[in-house]
């Protein structure tokens, strides 16, 4: 059973170079459209190249400095828990605080919090914070939005909550309740302003591993219809346009919800502020110098605390602060730093036109050209992604090319090693009885590459004939001990056989010889006696050998 597995492994070197390299090009091709249609094997290695990268890059863009966060961290929870208990604290604190930071002017309040369940304990604290919600001209708050398969047990619909859907009208208008009936499963704001506000769903959809590597700036329902992110959310009020660009095309039956988060240099870069400073501030308290104004800015209300569980893992850290990445992804809406990719079946074309290349490089040279570029030209092309999503708005996601282009190069390789093992044993044919051997001088050594052109030829020419080498192959970076050894190759066949296909064959190989020896006959087991005797003569001749020559090794 072992011999039989082996003589079939080294009978893989006998298949034609061409059905190789064409089969294999297939069956990858083949591969890859099963990969990105069904098993997606190569989404971890893209995950994980993807990550690596937006870590190592070397340009992001800054911060828009109009994005500040007002933070609820482990500081604001001790100060303020000596008056107010735990969190959540009685939603007067956050009424003083929202009255407070529209006295300043902002362009925009989001709240990153939920606002789901009454404060059943301190009433009162809910009627002050709807009044502040409803005398809010900034504020935009968040939503949860639950699993799609539960929309239709839902009873919230656009009636429900009008400021979360996108308009549907002419440009510029606000989303107008046109009837439909379509219910969306979420987690809505308990108080009445709030449900009549600006309103965003406030997810952080993660990809299967876990990792935050995308937003979804809206979301086109069955109907048509849209709702949007608290993020897509504040662009209505400063950057109305383009609110009403990404309303439009939201609303096409062909929208792509999901895309890339352009993220900033590193994580938590965007300045905070404690929430226990502005809660001092607004009432009244001594004011820190160093407290910024609020003026002109984009506030955003969220939580650093460990207790509050805000924290998510990402492309850009394993531990991300969730109020940071809302952050990137409203700078991302305000400045239009967008991120696409490339669609999953154009990464395929492109990695099916790698295998095409490679394949007719094999047919014009060799495999053996290709050893130097095994490593290089998946690396070439994952820079070419590397440099994309430092330098352009489009990742050029090249990982599949990458990863299945590696794949092909090696599986060449080994078949390559494969084919040289099969041609350079002796079957057994040739290990009994009369057997004809003639040898071939190169110009130079015989190489990976001139010698599978040999190999080709007696391929096509002589199927039955094998070759000897004197000195076998090297590998850089060791150095070959006889050189002059190695410009010479011991072609062996059955007794006319190769005496019928010589004089071809010697054609055939004319760009690579230098030199041959006539046709020498004689016994197998005298055929290692009459090599070293023609080695030695024709390495002791300078001139090419005269064909009429006959070594005296009759059987």
């Amino acid at each position: 059973m072992v011999n039989t597995l082996q003589r079939l492994w080294r009978n893989l070197g006998r298949l034609p170079s061409r059905h190789v390299t064409w089969g294999l090009a297939a069956l990858l091709g083949l591969w890859a459209v099963v990969d990105v249609s069904l098993m997606h094997l190569s989404s971890g290695l893209a995950a994980s190249t993807y990550d690596a990268m937006v870590r190592a890059r070397f340009h992001a863009h800054a911060p828009d400095p109009r994005v500040i966060i007002v933070d609820i961290d482990e500081a604001s929870l001790v100060r303020m828990g000596k008056e107010f208990g735990q969190w959540p604290w009685s939603r007067e604190t956050l009424a003083t605080v929202l009255d407070h930071l529209e006295s300043q002017r902002p362009v925009a309040i989001l709240w990153d919090v939920a606002f789901s369940d009454p404060d059943k304990l301190n009433p009162g604290g809910d009627a002050a914070f709807d009044r502040a919600a409803a005398n809010s001209r900034h504020s935009h708050f968040s939503v949860v939005r639950l699993p799609t398969e539960n929309d239709t047990r839902s009873l919230i619909n656009q009636a429900t909550l009008p400021g979360l859907w996108l308009p549907t009208g002419s440009a510029g208008s606000a989303p107008a309740n046109t009837g439909q009936t379509r219910t969306v499963a979420l987690i809505p704001p308990t108080l009445p302003a709030l449900a009549a506000s600006r309103l965003g769903y406030n997810n952080a959809y993660v990809d299967d591993d876990g990792v935050l590597r995308h937003f979804r700036y809206a979301e086109r329902l069955k109907d048509g219809s849209a709702i949007q992110s608290i993020a897509l959310s504040v662009l209505a009020e400063v950057a109305p346009q383009t609110y009403r660009d990404i309303a439009a095309s939201a609303h096409e039956s062909g929208y792509q919800s999901r895309e890339l988060i352009a993220w900033r240099a590193k994580a938590d870069i965007y300045p905070r502020v404690s929430f226990a400073d502005v809660f001092a501030q607004a009432e009244g308290g001594q004011t820190d110098p160093a407290m910024p104004t609020f003026a002109g800015k984009v506030v955003i209300i969220g939580s650093s605390a460990p207790g509050l569980h805000d924290v998510h893992p990402t492309a850009l850290a394993p531990a991300h602060l969730g109020v940071d990445a809302l952050a990137t992804v409203v700078d991302n809406a305000l400045n239009q730093h967008r991120l696409s990719t490339l669609s999953p079946w154009l990464q395929v074309m492109l990695a099916g036109a790698l295998f095409v290349v490679l394949t007719l490089w094999v047919s014009r040279h060799s495999v053996a050209s290709l050893a130097p570029v095994t490593v290089v030209v998946p690396a070439l092309l994952l820079v070419v992604s590397y440099l994309s999503l430092n330098l352009l708005p489009l990742f050029i996601d090249l990982h599949l090319a990458a990863g299945f282009g590696l794949l092909m190069l090696s599986s060449l390789r080994l078949w390559s090693e494969r084919r040289r093992d099969y041609w350079c044993h002796l079957s057994e044919a040739l290990q009994t009885g009369t057997v004809e051997l003639c040898l071939l001088a190169g110009h130079e050594p015989w190489d990976a590459a001139a010698l599978e052109h040999l190999m080709d030829a007696l391929q096509r020419h002589a199927p039955s004939c094998r070759l000897v080498l004197p000195e076998g192959e090297v590998k850089w970076p060791a150095k070959r001990h006889y050189p002059a050894l190695a410009e010479v190759v011991a072609v062996v066949g059955p007794a006319g056989v190769l005496s019928h296909v010589h004089e071809h064959l010697l054609k055939v190989l004319e760009p690579w010889l230098h030199r041959n020896s006539p046709m020498v006959t004689c016994q197998a087991n005298q055929l290692l006696a009459n090599m070293l005797a023609a080695w030695s003569l024709m390495l002791s001749q300078a001139a090419p050998f005269n064909p009429t020559h006959s070594f005296s090794s009759a059987p």
